[in-house]
């Protein structure tokens, strides 16, 4: 493929109206391939509880929220699943079990987690059978392993996490969800060490180097796509003199001297949110498109390709 469009996104945490628009890219940008770059499962549950007179009642942004049956509730579950969180609907006495039963509540997350995936892949075969787009979506540090099974059994989509995949005869993707430790301790949190290791495994796979892209979660260090709020003891973000939150370089040592060493052509990161730009390593470009999930704004990159070569980027969001 002498020309080949690509576009990339990233940290959507179970933003159910980001990931149609992901889907929706491949059309709208005239997409020859979509990359969705990790962290793609929601952040929690939201129990909405029916109550004696009939009625559906939830805490929710930080309002109680009351709705009949039918309409507004079908409004109001879906808005739960756009920004990221999933609805549950279900009864007091089991709200008070799974509040007292961590290991319960984390089972339903499990499970939820995994039906609401399996929703969207069904939407995402529905938009892409029969088109020419080749979709990758790969789980990243803050997904829990369970559901790399989930995006294996898709037929229209490729998780490429752990892989070097072949995007055409030139260009080859290397794809890696972890992140360095973060102090949340998320499922696919690793050392930097652990890191290097598993980028160097996958590096041996690859022919051509100069022409691939690392699709790495994280983003490499000290980068300027890494800058997030240093937090206290207490987890609470910093403040420099004159009350402004002090940011700190949290990305990938690793990473970043897996780059500089094998000097891939394009680097595409996410992870931290706040931290949307690209700069050059070597002669490696790298991007985080920055995210803004709970908006609904799906933020991402468009890369064109020619020859093997990057002939331009643009940042886009909707």
């Amino acid at each position: 493929m002498a020309k080949m469009r690509i576009y990339f996104t990233t940290d959507i945490h179970g933003s159910e109206v980001c990931f149609k628009k992901f889907i929706n890219a491949a059309s709208f940008y005239k997409a020859d391939v979509i990359i969705l770059g990790g962290d793609i499962t929601g952040k929690a549950i939201i129990p909405i509880t029916e109550k004696a007179d009939g009625t559906f009642q939830c805490r929710f942004l930080g309002e109680t929220i009351t709705v009949n049956k039918g309409k507004t509730l079908e409004e109001l579950t879906q808005k739960i699943r756009n920004v990221g969180f999933y609805p549950y609907i279900t009864s007091q006495a089991e709200v008070e079990e799974l509040l007292s039963n961590e290991k319960r509540m984390s089972e339903l997350f499990t499970d939820l987690s995994i039906k609401e995936l399996r929703r969207w892949l069904e939407f995402a075969e529905k938009r892409l059978k029969g088109t020419k787009t080749k979709c990758f979506i790969s789980p990243g540090n803050d997904d829990i392993p369970i559901i790399d099974q989930v995006l294996n059994s898709s037929e229209c989509i490729v998780n490429p996490n752990e892989k070097v995949v072949t995007i055409d005869d030139d260009i080859e993707m290397l794809s890696l969800g972890y992140s360095n430790i973060t102090p949340w301790k998320c499922p696919r949190d690793i050392t930097d060490d652990e890191l290097y290791r598993k980028i160097n495994q996958l590096t041996s796979a690859i022919k051509k180097p100069d022409k691939a892209i690392f699709n790495i979660h994280t983003p490499p260090h000290d980068s300027g796509i890494d800058l997030a709020p240093e937090l206290d003891a207490n987890m609470r973000p910093k403040l420099e003199p004159g009350g402004r939150v002090k940011m700190v370089p949290v990305g990938s040592k690793a990473v970043k001297d897996a780059i500089l060493k094998h000097q891939p052509l394009l680097g595409l990161h996410g992870h931290i949110h706040e931290s949307k730009g690209f700069t050059k390593i070597g002669r490696t470009l790298c991007l985080n498109p920055g995210s803004e999930y709970q908006e609904g704004i799906l933020r991402g990159a468009l890369i064109q390709l020619s020859d093997g070569k990057i002939k331009d980027f643009l940042f886009v969001a909707g």
